[in-house]
């Protein structure tokens, strides 16, 4: 609870303001080659919406992503737990190596820390979904993809 004090107390130091941004004025990211070699797709996409450094945001970061027809965010872990919101299109989730779940819009999903977990589009459209840690920076993920 100490933590959640320092998010709310409206006599620290710091004031929060209110953030508001369109996801459209957000330019689309792609990994770069050394990302790529590392093994992940070069053809998925994200933006960074909010984080520390964006809005002043503490303890929370949120992205968007976008997974082409067909394509797939590989298994991958991260130090940080995870929450993916689905917003557009169908899938399967891919956790533990070998387990598979259907996803679609409005599905949301919680990855533990440390937890293998990917993406692949089954559907007939883009999938797209919002990516939330509870991280300051996004400086502080690193994918570890698993290369199969």
């Amino acid at each position: 609870y100490k933590r959640q004090v320092k998010y709310f107390d409206l006599e620290s130091e710091r004031k929060m303001e209110i953030f508001l941004r369109s996801l459209a004025e957000v330019k689309w990211e792609k990994s770069t080659k050394a990302r790529v070699a590392s093994g992940a797709n070069p053809k998925t996409e994200w933006k960074h919406l909010i984080d520390n450094e964006i809005c002043g945001s503490e303890g929370v970061s949120v992205g968007y992503g976008k997974i082409p027809v067909g394509e797939y965010l590989p298994l991958h872990t991260h130090e940080p737990q995870e929450i993916y919101f689905i917003t557009r299109g169908a899938g399967l989730l891919t956790h533990d190596d070998a387990n598979l779940k259907k996803i679609s819009e409005g599905d949301i999903v919680y990855i533990p820390c440390n937890k293998k977990h990917g993406i692949k589009n089954t559907g007939g459209i883009d999938l797209e979904y919002l990516f939330i840690f509870m991280i300051d920076n996004w400086d502080e993920v690193r994918y570890n993809f698993i290369k199969r």
